[in-house]
């Protein structure tokens, strides 16, 4: 039984849902140069959106459906002007002429200068934070001093345990996220706040409950037996470690930085370490240079000519 009913599925040579061919869409769409959108990173967003992987010719793409709408949430494979011409005669079929809902997203800094070159006009969508993993982990000099002191002071005041993740743990782990929203939303705008909240808990739950079988790791801090703070990631390429999300007790001061640089000590095979972008989040950006980033990742989206 499909998991997506594609618009105009005729177009394509082959229309798979994602879900039935992870492996080589893994294999098709590995990251390039250390970005966040990875296959995971779709997966745990099928509450909103249905994605189908689907082939024309010699062209493979990722189609991303919500409500009566499609995109294109990473370039296709290859990058050509034939396959950006490709996708951009579907969304025409499915979305109607003209910009703003046909889009191609995820565009590397190269991928944007490519399609520059034959006319397209990308723009900035987002920065994505990289962190050299041995500088979180060892946390030595001026720069970290105030990470050092927050860890500190969280263990001198609690006993910690950092584990994996465990199936019985997904209750517990739903019930912070309601603590966490209850936290984070005062500081959010009204109901696209809410509504934020609410999709990106369904994201969490999908994550916890099913990111094993999508390659996706996770733990859990608990503090004198209660889970205080969860967070999961995956391999984006064999330098570069993704973390997807993380949900702490904000009341408890320096669980977050604990969490954070000690599973990135325990992620050895790895020289960088990407946390994604900061979501148009003022607080959550400043959060992330406080962490003293080597890189930020531009991604550029392309509309239509």
């Amino acid at each position: 039984m499909p998991l997506i009913q594609l618009p105009h599925a005729d177009f394509f040579d082959t229309v798979d849902p994602l879900d039935n061919q992870l492996e080589r869409a893994q294999t098709l769409f590995s990251p390039a140069s250390g970005l966040s959108t990875s296959i995971p990173s779709f997966m745990m967003w099928q509450d909103e959106f249905a994605y189908a992987l689907v082939r024309k010719e010699n062209h493979s793409f990722i189609i991303a459906l919500y409500g009566h709408y499609v995109y294109l949430p990473v370039p296709p494979r290859p990058f050509t002007i034939e396959s950006l011409q490709t996708a951009f005669d579907y969304m025409k079929k499915v979305n109607g002429p003209g910009p703003g809902i046909s889009r191609i997203e995820g565009l590397t800094e190269h991928q944007k200068e490519q399609a520059e070159t034959w006319h397209f006009s990308p723009r900035l969508t987002l920065s994505e934070y990289v962190y050299d993993r041995q500088q979180l982990t060892g946390l030595h000099g001026d720069p970290y001093r105030a990470k050092r002191a927050e860890i500190n002071h969280f263990l001198k005041e609690n006993s910690v345990i950092l584990r994996p993740f465990r199936g019985k743990d997904l209750t517990d782990c739903g019930n912070l996220y309601e603590l966490w929203k209850s936290q984070r939303l005062p500081s959010l705008q009204g109901e696209m706040g809410e509504k934020m909240m609410e999709a990106s808990q369904k994201a969490h739950f999908r994550a916890l409950h099913q990111g094993e079988d999508w390659g996706m790791d996770a733990w859990v801090v608990l503090l004198n037996n209660r889970l205080a703070a969860y967070t999961a990631g995956a391999a984006l390429n064999t330098n570069t470690y993704g973390i997807y999300m993380e949900v702490t007790d904000l009341t408890v001061k320096g669980l977050s930085a604990y969490i954070f640089a000690n599973v990135c000590r325990q992620l050895e095979a790895y020289r960088f370490i990407n946390t994604g972008d900061a979501e148009g989040l003022p607080r959550l950006a400043e959060s992330k240079e406080h962490w003293h980033p080597v890189e930020k990742l531009a991604l550029y989206a392309v509309d239509p000519r």
